[in-house]
């Protein structure tokens, strides 16, 4: 089977435990086939992360400028950053949240389009600088729900990061009133991430197809590890877990990779299945 685009999640699933990309991995991506005129092989990155924290790896494989798929698909960007759709949730769910925190240490993110606030420089916005080479704006969450109110935006996200117990406290507090409004996704115990109800990497993946190419979900190969990545891994013509994924993520998947996203999974599926066709 021929492919037309890569898709793949980031955390888990490309970057090795380093946080980056193997040399490995940027020789696969580099070794891929292009068009007649030497244009890139098209590749997207679908991550929960926000775009400032996704274009220093865009750089990194050499598609620099390339549309991508941010928040879990709540933000949707072509080609040079051109905004084709945006999935933000009420600002009435943050505060909601806030008295919540207030009794609380956990770290709570706030991120909207490209900004990212977060009250305090602790252990896990510390982790987060780490991780995704962004530095927020530090103010308190409160300052933060004005700053979007008379700016008239809403946040795609909402991250919690702290004690398991803490975490369990906000799911409970949240589920029965918001369920129909916003999904709570765990990617650990420690993080909740909180988005628009009915996102997912498959509808952005979908949309972005159709404003930017002139094929189907059919012709793309997808990865991924976890939670998040199942309606992609389920819906592209050929979807690649990674051997760290989930084991429901493996029961959808086309392929089960027998390596890690630290042995270069991603890297060794493109080299067996895409670059020699």
């Amino acid at each position: 089977m021929n492919y037309n685009l890569i898709c793949t999640d980031i955390d888990g699933t490309l970057l090795n435990a380093d946080r980056y990309l193997s040399d490995t991995t940027v020789s696969a991506f580099a070794n891929l086939p292009t068009d007649t005129v030497g244009v890139n092989f098209p590749t997207v990155l679908a991550s929960s992360r926000m775009p400032s924290a996704m274009y220093y790896l865009q750089e990194g494989l050499g598609i620099k400028n390339a549309p991508l798929i941010a928040y879990n698909g709540g933000l949707i960007l072509g080609e040079n950053g051109v905004c084709i759709e945006s999935h933000t949730m009420p600002l009435g769910i943050l505060e909601a949240l806030l008295p919540h925190h207030a009794k609380y240490t956990y770290n709570l993110s706030i991120y909207a389009d490209d900004d990212w606030f977060t009250d305090q420089e602790d252990f896990w916005s510390l982790r987060e600088i780490n991780n995704t080479r962004v530095t927020p704006t530090y103010q308190s969450a409160l300052d933060s729900l004005e700053t979007l109110r008379k700016a008239q935006r809403a946040p795609h996200k909402l991250m919690c990061m702290g004690d398991v117990g803490e975490i369990d406290s906000i799911v409970s507090h949240l589920s029965d009133i918001y369920s129909d409004a916003v999904h709570l996704y765990r990617s650990k115990d420690t993080y909740l991430e909180i988005t628009p109800k009915h996102i997912d990497k498959a509808k952005a993946l979908r949309i972005l197809l159709e404003n930017n190419f002139d094929f189907g979900m059919d012709t793309v190969m997808a990865f991924g590890d976890n939670h998040n990545d199942e309606e992609l891994i389920k819906h592209a013509g050929f979807g690649v877990a990674v051997a760290n994924a989930t084991d429901q993520l493996k029961r959808l998947a086309n392929y089960v990779s027998p390596f890690t996203n630290k042995e270069d999974a991603v890297a060794k599926a493109i080299e067996r299945f895409v670059s020699g066709q």
